[in-house]
């Protein structure tokens, strides 16, 4: 009975990390979850890996999802509620994933304050067609508003792969990274995948994330965690997900 309660415990492989700090869950608003069933059994999936928090980090661009913080407050209580209604045991919270774009320090200089995780954590994206100038300048000025910044999947940037020295720069900025736990089961590709595995070797990767959308991401987490080297780097490395 004990080794059977052992085996069970063990298969929650997320709950190494217990906190997942970006997802797209919030039904309507962005290109996540259509509707509340599926969020719910997208999260019943994340829940049934081990994970007991899950942060809500909806998509805030200029052109494509120019969320408003006020409305996506609403939407995710009406969410937050639905989850108590399902009877899923898990703490729900609210953050953002915003993209680096030509209205992004606009944004930054106005009087909307970002949805930050725990109000310091500011999750942020790039482009995956091109890199931008003035990234470090940018960081710093975050940095100096009192936000820590963590980079959401720098192993998706293709622009990165033959030449990872602003990466190294934002390292030594001080920035987070924070890769998608689909990368290593090759979801994205196999050269996504490799780079998400070097990046952890090299101790870059500080947090990990479902970006849970839709069911096709919710069968490629069970799948990707059922994965032997998935489990073998998940025992081995240390991430920060606990501390938020």
């Amino acid at each position: 009975m004990l080794f059977g309660l052992f085996a069970r415990k063990e298969n929650k492989i997320l709950s190494r990390i217990g906190v997942d700090v970006h997802s797209h869950l919030i039904p309507g608003i962005d290109d996540g979850a259509k509707d509340y069933e599926i969020s719910l059994l997208c999260i019943r999936e994340i829940v049934k890996q081990g994970v007991k928090k899950i942060y809500v980090t909806p998509h805030f661009q200029t052109r494509r999802f120019n969320n408003d913080e006020d409305d996506v407050r609403l939407r995710f209580e009406e969410l937050k509620a639905k989850v108590a209604d399902a009877k899923i045991d898990v703490d729900m919270q609210l953050a953002g994933e915003y993209l680096i774009d030509d209205g992004f320090r606009a944004r930054m200089e106005s009087d909307k304050k970002f949805l930050a995780i725990n109000d310091k954590y500011l999750l942020v994206e790039f482009s995956f067609n091109q890199s931008m100038m003035g990234m470090e300048e940018l960081f710093f000025d975050l940095q100096m508003l009192g936000y820590e910044i963590i980079l959401a999947h720098p192993e998706r940037y293709s622009y990165f792969y033959t030449d990872s020295n602003l990466l190294i720069k934002f390292k030594e900025q001080g920035v987070y990274f924070q890769s998608n736990i689909l990368s290593f089961g090759g979801f994205y590709g196999h050269d996504v995948m490799k780079r998400a595995y070097a990046y952890v070797e090299k101790g870059w990767i500080d947090f990990l994330g479902t970006d849970m959308h839709s069911l096709r991401y919710r069968d490629a987490l069970e799948n990707t965690c059922k994965k032997s080297k998935f489990q073998k780097m998940m025992r081995k490395q240390n991430f920060l997900n606990n501390q938020l």
